[in-house]
């Protein structure tokens, strides 16, 4: 089947790279619990990075029908098992958006005790408050890609294609920001 590769391991290793710069010895992972690439790919990146930089993995698989909500209900619970956890990686940005409200409630800052960051650079990465680092994903370009792909398939081309969409790029935004302030 064709598709738009949309970089899902380097993305991952972007966001965690990006949190390590700034501090980060023991991230958490959010990712949705079903199969898609993404949050395959963002695991298998974090288990490696985790073993690189001897981080305690802590990794949660969240039902994305739950959005936002669920995102707060399992960064809270995160937060509560493993108190020390000064950086929350949530793939997706419902997630994102709960967990910032979660760490608030528990107390914390962002990103003074908990940076958060998530994949999807859109409305709600943009709207949080703070801001949430974010990856472009040049999703202008995988739209066009993919539809390239589509119409080829429907005259009738066969062989599989792939195509890669550029290279992401992390947005930092204040939601991880701390060595500019320090």
């Amino acid at each position: 089947t064709p598709y738009v590769d949309l970089r899902g391991r380097l993305v991952a290793d972007l966001l965690l790279e990006h949190l390590r710069e700034q501090g980060a010895v023991r991230p958490a992972l959010i990712v949705g619990a079903g199969s898609r690439h993404s949050s395959v790919d963002a695991v298998a990146a974090y288990e490696r990075r985790a073993e690189e930089h001897g981080w305690t993995p802590v990794v949660a698989r969240v039902p994305e029908s739950g959005g936002e909500q669920a995102g707060y209900e399992c960064c809270a619970a995160l937060l509560a098992e493993h108190p020390g956890i000064d950086a929350v990686c949530a793939l997706v940005d419902a997630f994102a958006v709960g967990a910032v409200r979660a760490v608030r409630d528990s107390g914390r800052a962002v990103p003074d005790d908990v940076m958060v960051v998530t994949r999807y650079d859109g409305l709600r990465a943009r709207t949080c408050e703070p801001p949430l680092t974010a990856v472009d994903l040049h999703l202008d370009r995988a739209a066009s890609d993919a539809v390239e792909l589509l119409l080829g398939r429907l005259r009738g081309d066969t062989a599989p294609l792939v195509a890669v969409s550029p290279k992401p790029r992390v947005i930092a935004r204040a939601s991880s920001l701390r060595t500019a302030r320090a």
